[in-house]
């Protein structure tokens, strides 16, 4: 029988709240346990501020007619964890196919998150939804969980999903949206612009020279903040691991300053050896129990370099494909590692890493015509990456499953610069720049199918190559003005309404 001991010490290193109730790794039904996904529960009970777990004794203790544990976990009102067993619970039953999970045991292959709302009991007269503290957090613990299991979000389901037939929970609820979410949150959010915990953050160059870091939070509003350093060129990447994060940007003496930083606490500086190494921005994401770096070296080759919880050791190595230029831009895709570059005689570079495998390299069929840096996404079933062409047009590709690749034109352009791409929910979304200033938006979605262009509004005053982000509730553009402010637009998705702010700074043009 397995067990998960190490679910609390996951949790908190994702940088949720948690609870130990009693003694839970010892708590537990018999029977198998070797944990394949997460499964998404409601309590049906009515939860509030002043009464945040309503539920929590039922799911330890059990029901007169079923044994406790009910679960691995409660997600109280507040999203706090409350971890109630390391081993086998009582919460999942017989369960059908349903993505990657497939028919049997479900208490065997599942760990179970109760979330203590009420749902859809409205024959009664009450109603309630979860919370938004308890979706960011069932969010980022089952990412954490799935990284530990090294799966990706076909591995996370809802009950009603598994037992179709007999439960409804979690009600009020897209599952294939909040998996969504939970697969932009794998991919390691990276880029300019990344979430950590509540915050939505921006790293950029400052005029200079320094790192600034510029964030917005529901309790902070917008703030900017100074994170030194000197001589600091071209854009940063950012990422969140274990809790804490993670930025990395180019120096002019061709070397790469890292910052770290974990809640509240001053932001650590280090350089993790790349001493004039690195001829282009950074690139990288948060990867299991490490952190991963690429970049082009003096050699125009691609060198790696990552940083390994378990040994607190960096490892350095140069993945075999030839030279390339510009600047190359890394994703994970299911348990894989993808990064892309454009190669000297405009042929698209993809290397590619799989666990027990060496690295490969390919080009994606696309042999000339890459006249920009690429960007990209995985949305979980794919792998996609953009481009400008010579036409000045954006060009797509992706992969499928079965490992075809296919490709398309979206039309809008021309454009100049380089384009940023991010999924947001079953969305797609790429945003770009034209040479008078104007802002193009790309987007598809299964109900905008072909692709469809427009630009937010923002005309003449696009300055730089935008960044996207996407948030559980909107999705989000940020760009350069005229001023070196950064101008930030996001469409909320509730209601559709376009939304313009500006977060201040004083930026340097990166391009």
């Amino acid at each position: 029988m397995a067990s998960i001991p190490w679910l609390a010490d996951v949790l908190r290193a994702a940088g949720l709240q948690v609870v130990e109730e009693g003694n839970w790794k010892a708590r537990g039904v018999a029977g198998s346990f070797n944990p394949i996904g997460v499964l998404w529960h409601h309590t049906a009970g009515l939860s509030s501020a002043t009464n945040p777990h309503p539920s929590l004794g039922i799911c330890i203790n059990g029901r007169p007619d079923l044994q406790g544990p009910l679960c691995q976990a409660l997600v109280d009102y507040h999203g706090v964890f409350h971890i109630i067993s390391a081993n086998r619970a009582n919460h999942a039953g017989s369960a059908v196919a349903s993505g990657s999970i497939p028919a049997g045991d479900g208490n065997t292959m599942l760990i179970g998150w109760e979330i203590d709302y009420a749902g859809d009991q409205s024959k009664i007269g009450i109603v309630q939804e979860m919370t938004p503290a308890q979706y960011d957090a069932s969010l980022r613990a089952t990412v954490a969980v799935l990284q530990q299991l090294g799966k990706d979000a076909s591995y996370v389901r809802g009950h009603r999903e598994t037992k179709p037939r007999d439960k409804i929970d979690p009600s009020f609820i897209d599952l294939d949206v909040m998996r969504a979410d939970v697969t932009a949150l794998l991919n390691g959010n990276a880029g300019q612009a990344y979430r950590y915990r509540d915050q939505q953050r921006v790293a950029a160059v400052g005029a200079g020279g320094t790192l600034v870091s510029m964030m917005w939070s529901p309790s902070t509003d917008k703030l900017v903040q100074d994170w030194g350093s000197s001589g600091l060129v071209g854009k940063p990447v950012g990422f969140v691991h274990n809790g804490q994060q993670h930025v990395f940007a180019r120096g002019n003496n061709n070397t790469v300053r890292h910052w770290w930083q974990a809640g509240t606490g001053n932001p650590v500086l280090d350089t993790w050896g790349t001493e004039g190494r690195v001829l282009s921005n950074p690139t990288g994401f948060a990867y299991r129990n490490q952190q991963h770096l690429f970049y082009r070296n003096p050699d125009g080759n691609l060198e790696h370099k990552f940083w390994d919880q378990g040994t607190n050791q960096i490892t350095t190595g140069v993945w075999a494909g030839g030279p390339f230029v510009g600047n190359p831009f890394a994703l994970v895709h299911r348990d894989q590692q993808h990064i892309f570059g454009r190669g000297p005689n405009g042929e698209l570079k993809h290397w590619w890493w799989a666990p027990g495998q060496n690295p490969a390299h390919d080009n994606w069929g696309v042999s000339s015509g890459v006249a920009s840096d690429p960007t990209g996404f995985s949305n979980g079933s794919q792998a996609h990456v953009f481009f400008r062409n010579g036409d000045g047009q954006l060009q797509h590709r992706f992969s499928l499953s079965n490992g075809q690749v296919l490709g398309d034109v979206w039309t809008g352009g021309p454009f100049v610069g380089n384009p940023h791409a991010i999924a947001h929910k079953t969305q797609q979304h790429v945003f770009a720049r034209k040479a008078n200033g104007d802002l193009i938006h790309f987007y598809w979605s299964p109900t905008v199918d072909p692709p469809r262009a427009d630009n937010w509004g923002a005309v003449g005053v696009v300055t730089d190559d935008p960044i996207g982000l996407s948030t559980p509730d909107a999705h989000h553009v940020f760009y350069r003005i005229a001023n070196g402010s950064l101008e930030h637009r996001f469409t909320i998705d509730a209601t559709n309404q376009l939304v313009t702010d500006n977060w201040g700074g004083s930026l340097a043009p990166s391009t």
